[in-house]
């Protein structure tokens, strides 16, 4: 094969502010998602039907938020790149992201483990790892009402290690310029690595829990977020820019081959419906095609025109954004909230009626989310978000500063 050796670009174009309002309706689907998706699984409808199939594979919801986190806490870091200025501070980007996440996420452990029954008796140990979002990385130690989390605990990870990797990304890639094409290769390698290490995992009985749920198993989600994020700020001119705004203006184009992947995962191809653990070849074949759908889901609302259309119009509604902005929150509390309605009903898992639970759950969830934003996460943001200044002028980071699982 002949080597192609791809040219610098030089000179992009002056990044947009990088406002997508478009992502806050986004956010709220793939945060109801969830919880759709766990009611389902309370009232043992995780069954072998169509409608089974489809609320057993909402969890593709994680990864809407994984590729979303990809691409806007990224963009900072690559925009700051393409244009040849400093890099946003990594304190003050790691101070904004614990300042969003953990306060409420405290409060959430805190109640689920003070309350709950099945938490009684929880040790030092326990409330430690939890309250440090290291649940993950010793066996079995998720506490009931937080199993969830391990999600939030994976982001955390990536929180972190963003700035070396897209730091390492840029070194190895340009030397100083902005090479687009060998950065997007750069990520194309990491996802690789990441579905290797999906497939060991799964493929030794031995190592199979906790890694799964580690970071390195969902490097394809977070790079495909990342990968928009580079298209994103780079010069108008180059070529992959030009397609994808062209691919970006077809929704329901995107959308519709979103359906067909999610459909491809719903068959046996992308492994067991419930938690019997799935071998090597349909765990890499769930993540490729949950990558493939979050992907085509998020990009005509990256790469589209932000207000065209009756869609976007109602992701970007109100509504739509005040559900984004309580979606951390019910993520958060939609599990304690779910766990207490049937302690509370004295109902036994695996019963129930999955739109009774359902509804319930949200709707508990949203409430409980509302009271949490705006009498936590909001005031804390705006006291406390420049305890720690950024050199970056507030419009590039606006969107990144509301990411949250």
């Amino acid at each position: 094969m002949t080597a192609v050796t791809t040219p610098a670009v030089t000179a992009p174009a002056p990044v947009p502010a990088g406002h997508y309002p478009c992502l806050g309706g986004l956010r709220a689907i793939a945060s109801t998602a969830v919880v759709a998706t766990h009611a389902a699984y309370w009232t043992a409808n995780y069954t072998p039907d169509a409608t089974g199939r489809v609320l057993a594979r909402l969890d593709v919801g994680v990864a809407l938020f994984f590729a979303l986190s990809g691409f806007l806490l990224s963009r900072p870091f690559l925009a700051a790149a393409a244009r040849g200025t400093p890099a946003p501070r990594a304190a003050a980007y790691l101070w904004r992201r614990a300042l969003r996440i953990l306060p409420v996420y405290w409060v959430a452990v805190v109640a689920a483990l003070l309350f709950l029954p099945g938490n009684q008796g929880t040790g030092l140990a326990g409330w430690l790892r939890h309250l440090v979002l290291g649940q993950i990385y010793v066996r079995d130690a998720l506490a009931e009402g937080l199993t969830h989390t391990w999600s939030l605990c994976t982001e955390a990870a990536f929180y972190l290690l963003l700035p070396a990797v897209v730091a390492g990304l840029l070194r190895v890639s340009g030397r100083g310029e902005w090479r687009p094409a060998r950065v997007l290769a750069g990520l194309a390698v990491l996802a690789g690595l990441g579905l290797g290490w999906l497939a060991w995992g799964w493929t030794d009985p031995s190592v199979i829990a906790p890694i799964d749920v580690w970071l390195p198993s969902f490097a394809a989600w977070f790079g495909a977020g990342t990968a928009m994020a580079v298209v994103s700020v780079s010069a108008p001119g180059w070529r992959p820019v030009r397609w994808a705004h062209e691919l970006g203006t077809g929704l329901w184009t995107c959308w519709a081959a979103a359906a067909a992947l999610f459909w491809i995962a719903c068959s046996p191809l992308g492994g067991p419906l419930d938690l019997t653990p799935p071998d090597a070849v349909e765990a890499v074949t769930k993540s490729v095609l949950y990558t493939g759908v979050a992907t085509l889901v998020l990009w005509p609302l990256v790469f589209g025109p932000q207000t065209a259309g009756t869609t976007r119009r109602l992701l970007a509604a109100a509504p739509a954004r005040f559900l984004g902005d309580v979606s951390y929150g019910l993520f958060l509390f939609h599990m304690p909230l779910l766990v207490a309605l049937y302690a509370v009903l004295d109902r036994a898992p695996f019963t129930g009626t999955f739109l009774w639970v359902f509804l319930a759950t949200w709707c508990a969830g949203v409430l409980a989310a509302t009271a949490a934003y705006r009498l936590l996460e909001r005031p804390l943001m705006r006291r406390w978000r420049d305890v720690v200044p950024e050199r970056l002028p507030a419009p590039t980071l606006r969107d990144a500063e509301t990411v949250a699982p």
